[in-house]
């Protein structure tokens, strides 16, 4: 595959005539093709550089920035002043890969920290003829790029680990998920139009079968005003998104602001209790409220939330709810729902759509069947991947420096320790065994608890970022607290003395847990052994590329050398 033509440019008059001035294969392909082209304006901030980006594609590329040049102060290009231009063309450049390819820069752009604000449709094609090069084609545009502005393009495996990029809305869908979309979308326009208010889509499925990026994807495509007029709504909609995690709320957040998304409005994005405390004294209903991760709604009072059911009460203030659920992902007492009140909340929903594909663990059917096994308690032998590495440890100290050997690959990319909640953690307070940090100790290693190492001058390099996207976060231990709803490329797993192998199956004591709010008890009935079992479901399947696992009880970690060796 030869290398695709970039000519930079100015975004000017000049620029144009600069372009019709070439000759050779980069006027054909660049004049007489289809072209994707990039505008970008750079702005000194603190010694950083900060870019305002624009994508687009063009059957003409003269005539498509003669058009922006002229347009009206209303151009979203029009804020992109003394901007560089990138004019991108390839032989294998036609209609649909244009638009491919301009999809997935807008998609990679979305990850990099260093822009403020990224404008563009935004095409997602399904196949075409030749679209089996587009990825091959697509990188080495990225990376020629890359080698002319890493501070603007930086390298794709650090794209593709940040978790702004995981969340971007303009992933490519699968068949399934587009479906999802689409009915999701038509069923808004319906409700909209209709004089209900309350009215709720369930959107299920279990870790990893792409909820969220479904969830991203209906975040800014309901917020945009093309949407508003296709449905014939007057003006652009009220849509909030609500999530339950600190972290989440800040990825999210910088999605909207990369994109415009609700300017103007306050608690676009924020966590469910506020959401309420905002709304509750308001007598105008929010159009549209997506939920992600609703299985960790409190369904009690809490803390601030007085009331004693989150999704009954955000119905209550909303038009249209679009609520992500997982049963198999409820962790704690407060959250939890009993089979009968989950049966009737499917029941209470005006329409239910689930996913069933997986989409974060990128394996062999054999070895995706080999983790959902071990959750409900069979271990079956370690099926053989050449695409995914699962491995087993009898020592945690070689366990942390395979991750870190991986994490310090820049093929590799991403990868932390994670642990279940067996080993004391307080947000606020010292431990008072003399310790410095609330600690994960198990076989003769000691690892930080997450959120605790974290200095002034980390923090501050740090801002923006997920716990484990921090770089300081490799000397952390994650529970599910940081890292639902978030993704590795490898996770090194201590599995605690609250999973044990007992009577040939894989068991959970809840005796053996520091996870008090799952392990408490909820109207006189212990859910402890389930809420644990969930737990476990969540951290191993966090894994894009690997699974490593140390597994404290002897029992169970003697099964799972057995279950290698076989």
């Amino acid at each position: 595959m030869g290398n695709p033509i970039i000519h930079k440019t100015s975004y000017s008059l000049k620029g144009i005539d600069e372009l019709n001035a070439l000759s050779g294969d980069e006027r054909r392909y660049l004049l007489e093709y289809p072209t994707v082209y990039v505008l970008n304006s750079g702005q000194k901030k603190k010694s950083d550089s900060k870019y305002d980006v624009y994508v687009g594609e063009a059957n003409s590329i003269t005539h498509r920035t003669k058009q922006h040049l002229q347009a009206k102060e209303n151009d979203k290009v029009n804020g992109i002043e003394a901007a560089n231009m990138y004019v991108i063309g390839d032989e294998f450049f036609n209609k649909s890969m244009t638009l491919d390819i301009e999809n997935r820069l807008i998609d990679h752009f979305m990850g990099n920290d260093s822009i403020l604000s990224l404008n563009g449709r935004g095409n997602e094609q399904g196949s075409y003829y030749d679209s089996t090069v587009t990825q091959e084609i697509f990188e080495n545009i990225w990376n020629q790029l890359h080698k002319d502005n890493e501070n603007l393009v930086p390298s794709l495996s650090v794209i593709t680990s940040s978790a702004v990029f995981k969340a971007s809305p303009f992933k490519t869908l699968s068949t399934e998920q587009r479906d999802a979309k689409n009915m999701i979308l038509e069923s808004v326009v319906d409700k909209l139009h209709s004089n209900e208010t309350g009215q709720l889509i369930l959107v299920s499925g279990g870790a990893g079968t792409g909820k969220t990026v479904l969830l991203s994807t209906l975040f800014y495509e309901l917020s945009t005003r093309s949407f508003a007029k296709t449905a014939g709504l007057s003006e652009a909609l009220s849509s909030y998104l609500v999530v339950n995690h600190d972290e989440q709320v800040t990825v999210y957040e910088q999605v909207a602001k990369k994109l415009g998304i609700g300017q103007g409005r306050e608690h676009v994005v924020t966590k469910p209790t506020k959401w309420l405390n905002a709304f509750q004294d308001s007598e105008q209903l929010a159009d549209v409220v997506l939920i992600d991760e609703a299985h960790l709604l409190w369904t009690q009072g809490k803390q601030a939330y007085r009331g004693k059911n989150q999704l009954d009460d955000i119905l209550k203030k909303s038009k249209v709810v679009i609520a992500i659920f997982d049963e198999r992902q409820i962790l704690r007492s407060e959250q939890h729902l009993t089979h009968e009140q989950v049966e009737r909340l499917m029941n209470r929903a005006n329409e239910k759509i689930e996913l069933k594909h997986q989409f974060r663990i990128d394996a062999n059917d054999a070895t995706v069947d080999w983790i959902e096994s071990f959750v409900q308690g069979e271990i079956k032998a370690i099926p053989e991947d050449d695409s995914y590495e699962l491995k087993i440890f009898d020592n945690v100290s070689e366990m942390y420096t395979a991750i870190k050997e991986r994490n310090n690959d820049s093929d590799k990319g991403l990868a932390r320790m994670l642990a279940t909640f067996d080993w004391p953690f307080k947000e606020k307070g010292a431990p008072t065994n003399g310790d410095k940090y609330w600690m994960v100790k198990t076989d003769g290693v000691g690892l930080p608890w997450n959120l605790q190492t974290a200095t002034p001058a980390d923090k501050r390099r740090n801002k923006g970022l997920s716990w484990a996207e921090a770089d300081y976060s490799i000397n952390e231990v994650g529970s599910t607290y940081t890292i639902q709803g978030f993704d590795l490329n490898y996770a090194g797993l201590i599995i605690g003395p609250s999973v044990v192998y007992r009577d040939g199956r894989v068991a959970f004591d809840p005796t053996a847990s520091q996870n008090k709010s799952a392990i408490k008890r909820r109207d006189g009935i212990d859910y402890g052994i389930e809420h644990l079992q969930n737990e476990l479901n969540v951290l191993i399947k966090r894994g894009v590329h690997g699974l490593f696992i140390y597994a404290v009880d002897d029992e169970l970690r003697k099964a799972l050398n057995k279950a290698a060796e076989r």
